[in-house]
């Protein structure tokens, strides 16, 4: 292992804020490297040709004008040349378009010497990465006023964060998004962050607005803001950072497609008829009254809370609607527009309300839950959030008959196959329901075969911990994420350029290169013989040889500790798979094999 070294980073822009409550939702510290700004005396001059296994004063100058620029040093300026240094060096290369060797060559001496302390680019007035002081703090108070998320808050050192904030804001605002604080961007901060001031607007007044939500607009803070945002979220809008209770330019931007889409005024500002069409300011509904004796389920709607609305979110989803949020028990706006569409695609009164017909096709009856009538939870076809062979076995018919299926037969009835299922049921001229139903199977001379087991964790053990420590890790599995996602996996926190393990025996299923926009950023797959596999995501680089099809050992490094793609901290996201299916909670399992103390580098 001593020879191992890092290939390549690819730290590039994302969206910034997606995350940003991940770790205060459970309990974790977020661990963030605080940029400093260099001595004001003279340092020992950086030479070219400094790398792993140096030490000195040279090494330590190098450290302080890594930190300097932005970048997260694990162990801050300590003089040694090690992993992590190795690691900051990369992505401070990445970082400048340079190549991420980790070494110090005459093109990073020569990027990284000016970036230690400028005020901004010379002769522009422009802010970039590296620049210090007033200005920078300036900058970023805007960037938090306008709902932008700047790690460290207003510390007046232009370094990475800062830069995905100010990437972030341009692209919200189809600025091109270079990362640099240039003329137009600042004119746009001054006319977002200045429309209105960062504490929550006050009340209006109550003969003119007795909805507290009304006037509700960008800068806002507190409850009323966190609950319109969920209210969009339910309405099916994505907003950038979930529902965090800051109004900012993601959230404008959301609030403003839901009134374009609901024939609103586009103003980007809750109205009154924006309040009541996304149920705010008013109490809660209570759950409705059966209209049909002894069904429970029956006249369901809107406003209805319990195990009740859960039992029919699950039998909606079951069969083949997408519904944000999943199974909540909160009958909104999102359960509301799937119940609609169900309601349409199976000839029943659109109304948003459960009715005797929509009870009955979807099983739910007076002693509970059955199960969508034609889906069968012994054998019968697959559906929507289904992973296995049955899945896969239909995908390979889809792809025999010439309809393309996004990712292949790869056993995953997400959304892309069931936009496949749709073009075929088009083409073949059989109502379009995106579920593989008898007439649909018929068609593809699909046959009926046993439902998936569900997945679990039961014969799988972690040979080794994926993380070097000091380290942090929670029970945060099925934790809610921004736009109603759930949280699929394993959170463990640690530094930028800590070391990422193979957990077992196996060998690289899949890699995944960060790009702008990407969720997952940099990350690997370990992948078992019987199908099952780990996942690893937001590195900031691999060991050197890592690549599809090569074989690793349990306790083997394969990477480094990152924050690519929606991240907002460095960390590790851990999935375990087991037999290609889906995901089970992996807490359990690195809690039995926790080395989160254990700081012994294996490079």
């Amino acid at each position: 292992m001593a020879n191992r070294r890092r290939r390549r980073t690819a730290v590039l822009g994302v969206s910034v804020g997606v995350l940003a409550g991940t770790f205060a939702s459970s309990g974790a510290a977020p661990i963030f490297a605080a940029p400093v700004a260099l001595p004001a005396q003279a340092a020992p001059a950086i030479s070219v040709g400094l790398r792993q296994g140096q030490s000195g004063p040279e090494v330590k100058a190098l450290q302080t004008a890594l930190v300097g620029a932005g970048i997260s040093l694990a162990g801050g300026a300590d003089g040694v040349f090690g992993p992590g240094t190795r690691a900051a060096v990369a992505s401070f290369q990445s970082a400048r378009g340079l190549p991420a060797t980790g070494e110090v060559d005459a093109a990073t001496l020569a990027a990284l010497t000016p970036a230690a302390a400028p005020a901004a680019n010379a002769g522009t007035g422009e802010l970039a990465l590296g620049a210090q002081g007033d200005a920078v703090k300036a900058l970023q108070q805007s960037l938090i006023a306008a709902g932008g998320f700047v790690p460290g808050g207003p510390d007046g050192v232009f370094g990475a964060a800062t830069e995905k904030a100010v990437r972030s804001f341009q692209r919200w605002n189809g600025l091109e998004p270079t990362g640099i604080a240039n003329a137009a961007t600042m004119a746009k901060l001054a006319t977002t962050a200045g429309a209105a001031p960062a504490a929550a607007p006050a009340a209006p007044a109550a003969t003119a607005a007795p909805n507290p939500s009304v006037g509700l607009k960008i800068g806002a803070q507190g409850t009323l803001v966190k609950s319109l945002q969920r209210a969009l979220i339910n309405s099916g809008i994505t907003i950038l950072g979930g529902a965090d209770g800051s109004f900012g330019a993601a959230t404008k931007a959301a609030l403003t497609a839901y009134q374009g889409a609901n024939g609103l005024t586009a103003s980007g500002t809750v109205d009154e008829a924006t309040a009541a069409k996304l149920g705010l300011g008013a109490a809660a509904a209570a759950p409705a009254a059966p209209a049909a004796a002894g069904n429970p389920y029956v006249g369901l709607k809107a406003g209805a809370q319990g195990d009740a609305v859960k039992h029919l979110q699950r039998a909606l989803i079951q069969t083949g609607l997408a519904l944000r949020g999943g199974a909540d028990g909160s009958f909104g706006a999102a359960t509301q527009t799937v119940l609609t569409t169900f309601q349409k695609t199976n000839g029943t009164p659109q109304t948003g309300v459960v009715g005797d017909q929509d009870a009955s096709i979807l099983g739910l009856t007076a002693s509970g839950p059955t199960g969508p009538q034609g889906i069968s939870s012994g054998s019968g076809y697959p559906v929507f959030g289904e992973h296995g062979d049955r899945v896969k076995a239909m995908q390979k018919s889809l792809l025999d008959t010439g309809i393309k299926v996004p990712g292949g037969a790869d056993g995953v009835f997400g959304s892309s196959t069931a936009g496949a299922v749709m073009e075929f049921q088009r083409r073949e001229g059989i109502p379009v329901t995106g579920k593989m139903d008898d007439q649909t199977a018929g068609r593809l001379g699909q046959a009926a075969a046993p439902a998936p087991v569900p997945p679990s964790a039961s014969g799988i053990a972690l040979q080794a911990f994926p993380v070097q420590g000091q380290c942090w890790f929670g029970d945060t599995w099925q934790a809610p994420r921004g736009g109603g996602r759930l949280h699929q996996g394993l959170d463990v926190i640690a530094p930028q350029g800590k070391e990422i393990y193979a957990v077992v025996d196996g060998k690289i299923g899949k890699q995944y290169v960060d790009y702008p926009g990407s969720l997952s950023g940099n990350g690997l797959r370990v992948s078992l013989p019987n199908g099952t596999y780990f996942t690893y995501l937001h590195m900031s680089a691999f060991a050197e040889g890592m690549g599809v099809g090569v074989p690793v050992k349990a306790g083997q490094l394969i990477g480094y500790i990152g924050m690519t793609g929606n991240a907002a901290t460095p960390h590790l996201h851990f999935e375990v798979h087991p037999a290609a299916g889906g995901a089970v909670n992996p807490y359990p399992l690195a809690k039995a094999v926790d080395a989160c103390t254990n700081t012994a580098s294996r490079a």
